[in-house]
């Protein structure tokens, strides 16, 4: 792992913690506060960071996401007060697609294993 790549994790990882911190001690909507930031993936130009939201309860999680994207600006000035960056990039929050996918592919597995033994 070179060393830009491996400054370029770090620094998601760092605005991962302060994310999280954030939402936990700074918003005041309990609906929010039950969400959980699993991922952030910072652009190569330092421009954007896409930020991946989980939330206990699958029905609620775009309304969480959309709400997340209305109050960026609590998490940017956070970032901006917690980090030593040139600029804070844009944030966007997006649902966490993860378990999704992951039952997704073992549906397609369990399919083809199931033609398989037929």
């Amino acid at each position: 792992m070179s060393y830009a790549n491996h400054k370029h994790e770090k620094i998601e990882s760092e605005i991962l913690n302060n994310l999280n911190h954030a939402l936990k001690n700074t918003v005041n909507d309990k609906l929010l506060r039950m969400a959980c930031f699993t991922h952030v993936k910072l652009l190569d130009d330092f421009s954007k960071i896409i930020v991946s939201v989980d939330y206990y309860d699958s029905k609620k999680v775009d309304e969480v996401v959309d709400q997340l994207n209305v109050a960026k600006g609590i998490f940017r000035d956070q970032i901006a007060h917690n980090m030593t960056i040139r600029k804070v990039p844009e944030i966007l929050f997006e649902k966490d697609l993860t378990i999704q996918n992951s039952i997704k592919i073992d549906e397609i597995l369990n399919g083809i294993n199931n033609k398989d033994s037929k």
